[in-house]
């Protein structure tokens, strides 16, 4: 019994170890992400609703290639349980050469494209939403190649158990972020005049843009020259190894129709707010915003549980990976759980540091409490979706999304909007809906066990 108790504060620790970086990262992206939004919001609704709306739509293209970080991610866990180094070499080299050519590729198509794409997606929005909303997302597609290498790349680092690397060159890019934000977004007035003058929306473009190429550059430095973590060390020049990509292909494509799925999910989400005025978009992008709170413990530990996972299931060590999944799964609804009482105590407050819209902090705190208690399905969600993903069990985590995202957050909440009259209420009830569903269908397949003998 002793020896059992001892094996789980090992693992405990162990996960901790890998979580906290991770957990460290989101808390600076989350509490950057709240202080530029907070700016925005500044200047006036319309720039806070266009910048969602904007965000969205880069988030959304980003989903392809965060199923390309997860196969990278599953692949290099598994080969590092394999003790095969040089295969971790080449899985993050090829993951990196994709990401150049499609990131370029669908760069260029997002600026063909750009009105197309806005008047399709927001073509209802007000007039003013709209001429911001175009002004920045020209501005930050530039950073979107440099994000998605930076995403890319950190997936590699995680696979091999280095959390501390992407978290160090998040820390530079959201400070760097963070102190243009400062700079530009209402500028510097100096004894009567402007230093440098405000640039409202748009130097909150130029802030996030410049952060990202710097992420993009940083990163791939630190691979190539060996000072990482992880010790991945990839010199001269890169060679294309199909193999290896199909390898990563095989799981980054159901990865990255999952992502698709859920973005796309979201997107409708956002056009259906959309439809609902101003006060409406607001409060749902505090909402959300707000809920990064939440949300960075939880992938803190469902990267722990992902590269731990796949290292068991690299090295056949079944028992121990399911050990790994149920401690990171514990670990997280216990801290969601204590987040969820701050979340609940605090709401009013968290609603008004976005806005001073009576209105938008009165609807905003009541969303606030209700999701304070459902957090820890919340964590329940994540994490195990990131076991199944290290498993390779790619397919029913896409067919939960789709039940649980387009089924209840998108049927059930646009149906409670338009037909019972609960306007953004009733979004929010399919958003708990069905963070409930898919914890309890991930638990049930957890419980069956095939996922543990999935080769990848």
């Amino acid at each position: 019994m002793e020896a059992k108790e001892e094996e789980r504060r090992n693992v405990a620790k162990e996960v901790m170890e890998i979580a906290w970086p991770s957990i460290a990262e989101q808390m600076l992206v989350m509490a950057v992400g709240m202080i530029s939004t907070i700016f925005v919001g500044r200047i006036s609704a319309a720039a806070l609703a266009a910048v969602g709306l904007i965000n969205m739509v880069i988030f959304f293209l980003q989903a392809v290639f965060a199923g390309l970080s997860t196969g990278v991610t599953v692949v290099v866990a598994r080969l590092v349980g394999e003790e095969d180094i040089e295969g971790v070499k080449t899985a993050t080299s090829q993951s990196f050469i994709m990401a150049v050519f499609l990131t370029l590729l669908f760069t260029l198509l997002g600026y063909a494209f750009d009105i197309p794409i806005i008047k399709t997606l927001f073509g209802k929005i007000e007039p003013e939403v709209f001429e911001f909303a175009i002004l920045y997302y020209r501005i930050a597609l530039i950073g979107f190649p440099f994000m998605v290498i930076a995403l890319i790349l950190g997936g590699a680092l995680r696979g091999a158990g280095d959390t501390k690397t992407p978290m160090y060159v998040t820390a530079v890019v959201n400070i760097i972020n963070l102190i243009l934000n400062a700079l530009l977004v209402f500028g510097v007035p100096y004894k009567g005049r402007y230093l440098i003058p405000p640039f409202g929306v748009k130097g909150a473009a130029f802030s996030v843009t410049a952060a990202r190429i710097v992420g993009g550059i940083l990163l791939p430095y630190l691979i190539y020259s060996g000072k990482n973590q992880a010790g991945i060390a990839i010199r001269g020049p890169f060679k294309l190894d199909f193999d290896m990509m199909k390898r990563i292909i095989k799981i980054g494509v159901p990865a990255s129709l999952e992502q698709l799925v859920m973005q796309g999910g979201f997107l409708v989400v956002q056009i259906i707010v959309s439809t609902m005025g101003t006060t409406a978009i607001a409060v749902y992008q505090i909402g959300m915003n707000a809920n990064s709170l939440a949300f960075m413990p939880i992938f803190g530990f469902s990267i722990a549980a992902t590269a731990l996972v796949g290292r068991s299931l690299g090295a056949e060590e079944f028992d121990m990976a399911e050990t790994y999944a149920k401690v990171s799964r514990n670990i997280s609804v216990v801290v969601i759980s204590v987040i969820g009482v701050f979340m609940f105590v605090f709401s009013k407050q968290l609603a008004a540091l976005y806005t001073t819209d009576p209105e938008v902090i009165r609807v905003s705190a009541s969303i606030l409490k209700i999701f304070a208690v459902v957090e820890p399905f919340l964590a329940i969600m994540v994490v195990m979706a990131g076991v199944l993903r290290a498993a390779g069990d790619i397919s029913y985590v896409v067919i939960t999304t789709v039940v649980g995202l387009w089924l209840f957050r998108i049927v059930l909440g646009s149906f409670l909007a338009k037909n019972f009259g609960m306007d953004i209420y009733g979004i929010w009830i399919g958003v708990f809906t069905d963070f409930i569903v898919r914890s309890i269908m991930y638990i049930f397949r957890f419980r069956a066990g095939k996922w543990k003998y999935i080769k990848v």
